[in-house]
């Protein structure tokens, strides 16, 4: 054997090594991404699962408050009925006289004088004396805020445009 089949064996054989290392790593990072999609699928359908029982078992429990809700409904509305009739005991024979019935005392308007103990506002007799005007004026003969035609004249003289 000569030294050219030599190299030309080792060129094959490490050319083919390559070869197989960079398929063998190629088919690895697939697996991985295969094994991550995988891994994502089963978490997507645990959690699809676990949404479906929690809406089971919220209907389920929303069914079990209604029926809650209209037996405590039928109950109140026969105890109002039961407790609406007066007993048998309260039954009155037709041919005995009824009792007469107290007459009740309503709240009347009529002006009640005050007690001694209660005492009553004081008001005099004299007119009660009309709002002093303590804005400043400049001049004592001037018309006061309060007086009824403070301003008239001011705005009669001033244009409707006129700021």
């Amino acid at each position: 054997m000569g030294w050219i089949e030599i190299v030309s064996f080792l060129v094959g054989a490490l050319s083919g090594a390559t070869i197989c290392y960079f398929g063998v790593m190629r088919q690895r990072t697939e697996n991985a991404v295969e094994r991550q999609m995988r891994e994502l699928q089963e978490e997507f359908t645990a959690y699809r699962e676990n949404v479906n029982q929690h809406f089971h078992q919220t209907a389920n429990l929303v069914n079990d408050l209604s029926a809650n809700y209209i037996s405590v409904q039928k109950h109140l509305e026969t105890a109002a009925t039961s407790f609406a009739e007066p007993p048998r005991s309260f039954d009155i024979e037709e041919n005995t006289e009824t009792l007469p019935t107290p007459k009740p005392e309503f709240a009347t308007l009529e002006i009640q004088t005050p007690t001694e103990d209660e005492e009553d506002a004081e008001f005099s007799g004299e007119a009660a004396a009309p709002p002093r005007d303590y804005a400043p004026k400049n001049d004592p003969k001037e018309q006061g805020t309060l007086d009824e035609g403070f301003r008239l004249q001011d705005q009669a003289a001033t244009p409707p445009n006129a700021s």
